[in-house]
């Protein structure tokens, strides 16, 4: 059996995201492996499948603590948001908390 390969162009269309967004993956390393011929690009199939059934996430069974729980704490969870998460990443959980990066 032959292995098919899809261009570029044809990779985006499946994925529905602009042809560039796979140029730039591939500059930052993300993304299927891929086959350079010259200025041609291609993905191997089987590599797309790979990174597709890689992508696929796992269902999170409970997000927040129910009130039956012992361990459930006595104040409302606190949802993050991205600049929570960039300012815990670069400042830690107890510093300071980089908001003032952040647009509102």
């Amino acid at each position: 059996m032959q292995e098919e390969f899809l261009s570029e162009v044809d990779l985006a269309a499946r994925w529905a995201m602009s042809s560039k967004t796979l140029t730039r993956w591939r500059t930052i390393r993300r993304g299927p492996p891929f086959v350079k011929l010259g200025k041609t690009v291609r993905y191997a199939m089987s590599d797309v499948l790979e990174f597709e059934r890689n992508g696929l996430r796992k269902p999170v069974l409970r997000l927040l603590p129910t009130p039956d729980d012992e361990q459930a704490p006595d104040q409302p969870v606190r949802l993050l948001t991205i600049c929570d998460v960039a300012a815990e990443l670069r400042f830690g959980p107890e510093g300071d908390d980089g908001r003032r990066n952040c647009r509102k």
